[in-house]
């Protein structure tokens, strides 16, 4: 618990800093280090940070304010693991991603289909066990076809197929074609079984995988259990979630046609055994061993016991699609010690034990493209009235006005 607390308050050595309407780099002693320059900023991750101009086009800064990725991209993702993937409107191609290195290099061509909007960076695209889904365009106007690249750029599991997830266990998802449905592949892309009974499109995680019968029966349809990579039955189908595994369990409610609304959340583990009673209007996944909970519409979070750790005494309703967006990117919830709670219609946040670090006065994560919601480093992008920058979890505030 307290190794959570102290990486969080480790702040990076550069902070995005806000002066007006310009962007540049502070210390923790708010002392401008990179010029305030730009139009907007992100922290920095493996000794880069994304920059962007007026123009809305992104690049990166290495910590001494040089420009080492030029300022080019329509989007940018920040880097991961040494990769970063960004878009750029391509001639004859229209809006695609590719991935390049720390200094710039062409890692993967950009023949990567994107959404209409840019890729949100909680959605990135990961390598898991090795291997990256990716969907390929192969040349203008095709129909892209999803492929598996390795750590060298190479696709080893040619682009062909509909959609495929990330692999779990050594185990992914596939969809093999409109008259053959979706299927289960090795790391060598051979078909280990189809899913002819089943219907689902989640990828398997912690070595289960969420399906619901293939039926035209709405009754049916609806009910979900979980599988194992050999294909079986682990946990029978009588759920009902969008939820999958993680920290060992998931959070579920009894499938009842007539009343599913009704229904209460709680935890079954691997085994299907229930884990947390059913008890709560709305649960979320654990993060750090602990998760977020409703009751009668006050937040909470309780331990993987079903205690309660921190009260139910938080705002929900009013704030129920800000906390479903953050379960979306996995984030809802604690991140390295802290986590973001609602009291009069306003935000802050507070840590493992409880107690308020940052105070209740903002309206909300601040956006890059989207609501920007990764605090991992202690930093937090925030909304006050007209104006968006970063705070860090001791309620210190990086901008000042002209």
């Amino acid at each position: 618990m307290t190794s959570y607390t102290t990486f969080a308050q480790k702040l990076p050595q550069l902070i995005p800093y806000r002066k007006g309407n310009q962007w540049g780099f502070c210390d923790k002693n708010r002392k401008i280090i990179i010029p305030c320059t730009y139009a907007n900023a992100s922290p920095f991750y493996e000794g880069l940070a994304r920059v962007s101009n007026k123009d809305e086009k992104y690049g990166f800064v290495d910590m001494k304010g040089k420009v080492v990725i030029p300022i080019k991209y329509d989007w940018a993702h920040s880097v991961h693991k040494g990769w970063i993937y960004v878009e750029q409107n391509r001639e004859g191609w229209g809006n695609v991603g590719g991935f390049i290195d720390k200094t710039g290099k062409t890692i993967i061509p950009f023949q990567i289909k994107t959404p209409p909007i840019p890729l949100p960076e909680a959605s990135r695209h990961v390598f898991s066990q090795n291997l990256m889904a990716l969907p390929w365009i192969d040349k203008p106007g095709a129909i892209a076809k999803y492929g598996y690249i390795a750590k060298q750029g190479k696709f080893t599991i040619k682009p062909s197929f509909n959609y495929a997830t990330r692999f779990n266990k050594g185990v992914a998802l596939v969809h093999l074609g409109k008259d053959q449905g979706y299927g289960y592949i090795n790391l060598d892309g051979k078909i280990l079984f189809k899913k002819e009974k089943y219907y689902s499109s989640a990828a398997f995680s912690e070595g289960l995988a969420r399906v619901r019968l293939n039926s035209k029966v709405p009754a049916e349809a609806m009910k979900q259990g979980f599988i194992g990579t050999d294909g079986q039955v682990v946990i029978p189908l009588g759920y009902y979630t969008f939820n999958d595994f993680k920290e060992g369990l998931v959070a579920v409610q009894k499938y009842d046609p007539k009343n599913q609304e009704g229904q209460k959340w709680g935890f079954l583990d691997k085994s299907g055994g229930l884990a947390i009673p059913f008890q709560y209007d709305q649960v979320f996944n654990f993060n750090e061993g602990i998760a977020l909970a409703v009751k009668l519409n006050k937040v909470g979070f309780i331990n993987k016991k079903g205690r309660t750790v921190i009260p139910f005494k938080y705002e929900y309703h009013t704030h129920a699609h800000f906390y479903d967006m953050l379960n979306i990117s996995d984030r809802a919830g604690f991140q390295v010690g802290f986590a973001p709670v609602w009291q009069k219609g306003k935000m802050g946040f507070i840590n493992r034990e409880g107690k308020v670090v940052v105070e209740f006065k903002y309206e909300g994560f601040g956006e890059i493209f989207y609501e920007y919601h990764d605090y991992s480093q202690g930093l937090a992008l925030v909304r006050f009235k007209d104006k968006e920058f970063y705070i860090d979890m001791q309620g210190n505030e990086y901008y000042q006005d002209r």
